[in-house]
């Protein structure tokens, strides 16, 4: 049988660290993923500090076909990278050192180096810009109460005629951590929030007449970013740009990415390494109060199908000793959908149907439990 844990962390009883570190190893971005993202409405992130409750479970969707990618720099010939106007021998820079991410018509250029993100420019059909002093993002690691800032400037055109010249600073902090309902209902804990204030001042030309009052308008960008341990990307994120001048909005907007869309990249072996300890711990913790170490193939062989499932979900399964059994399915995020009542049944072969028709089409975690012996597998509703 195999089997994907997950952290149930609601239904298991088991809860991580408050302030889990966000690393290069598990949160830095990779190529070849690509994320699928709900943008929804926007809502006020909330102030700063501990055992917060973000409940984002009442947004209404306005995109649900929102995605991102990120990919390695094209390739000029076979021995440099292109990165907006820069170029980078491929045998000078190290794995996943440049990488460039792709949403809504902007590619995003970055760089890691020594463990800091830096963001270099970006460019989409009307404006193109590069960091003459590039904008520290993220230092890894960073915990609760962290923080990094940088300065920076850059230059660039806007139609490919008008020219672009800008500076102010970054600031990225881990600010808050807690627990979030999601646009799905479901509940997460813990999170740990990533507050970034970018300001963004023009920079006159040398021969053009400028005053106190012009030179002192800008505009600040506010991100909020939500991270969970295992998770490589943000669950959840807001953004929101100000004119400095007045305070006023030009634009706000925020975006969901669904947990299980994190657990389904082509590969993620460090994150899912991370979930298997997790959920390992928490197992040895109940095998070891409770019975005697086995595993549930010493009881029982089972077998799901179809899965992805549409309506009904067959559990046909061979008992090698009498064994009490249950099934309980769960919201990826650890909360219960349906039970099937624990039953004793002597060895032999049995067949049980869980109805799936009314679900909502995303992941699910099965729990099949014998002689209080566990593990779980993953079901997709199509």
């Amino acid at each position: 049988m195999k089997v994907k844990t997950l952290t149930l962390l609601m239904s298991a009883g088991f809860v991580l660290p408050v302030c889990g570190q966000l690393n290069s190893l598990h949160n830095h971005l990779r190529p070849g993923d690509v994320l699928i993202k709900q943008q929804v409405e926007y809502v006020d992130p909330g102030g700063s500090g501990g055992n917060k409750t973000w409940d984002f479970s009442k947004l209404r969707t306005i995109n649900d076909e929102y995605t991102l990618t990120y990919e390695l720099p094209p390739l000029e010939g076979d021995s440099v990278y292109i990165v907006g106007t820069k170029r980078y021998e491929k045998n000078k820079v190290s794995d996943n050192e440049l990488i460039v991410g792709t949403e809504h018509n902007t590619m995003y250029y970055y760089r890691l180096i020594n463990d800091s993100l830096l963001q270099q420019g970006h460019e989409n059909p009307s404006v193109k810009l590069a960091y003459t002093s590039p904008m520290v993002l993220m230092r890894f690691p960073l915990n609760y109460g962290q923080a990094v800032s940088s300065a920076y400037k850059s230059e660039g055109l806007y139609s490919g005629t008008v020219n672009i010249r800008t500076q102010g600073t970054m600031i990225t902090k881990a600010d808050a951590y807690g627990k979030m309902i999601l646009p799905s209902g479901d509940t997460l804990s813990p999170v740990l929030r990533v507050k970034t204030i970018q300001t963004i001042f023009d920079i006159p030309d040398e021969d053009s007449y400028t005053t106190e009052e012009n030179t002192n308008i800008g505009k600040q960008l506010e991100t909020c970013r939500w991270y969970s341990k295992g998770y490589r990307y943000p669950v959840f994120e807001t953004i929101r740009n100000i004119n400095l001048a007045d305070s006023t909005e030009i634009f706000s907007t925020a975006f969901f990415f669904p947990p299980q869309d994190h657990l389904y990249l082509d590969t993620d072996p460090e994150n899912q390494a991370l979930l298997d300890e997790l959920w390992k711990g928490t197992e040895s913790d109940i095998v070891n109060k409770e019975v005697k170490v086995v595993t549930l193939e010493d009881i029982m062989v089972c077998k799901l199908y179809p899965n992805p499932v549409e309506s009904m979900l067959n559990v046909e399964y061979e008992l090698k000793e009498d064994a009490r059994v249950s099934f309980e399915l769960y919201s990826i995020e650890g909360l219960p959908v349906k039970k099937i009542t624990a039953k004793s049944k002597t060895a032999g072969n049995y067949y049980e149907n869980i109805d799936c028709s009314g679900l909502h089409p995303k992941n699910y975690v099965l729990r099949i439990t014998a002689n209080r012996v566990f593990v779980n597998e993953v079901v997709i509703k199509k």
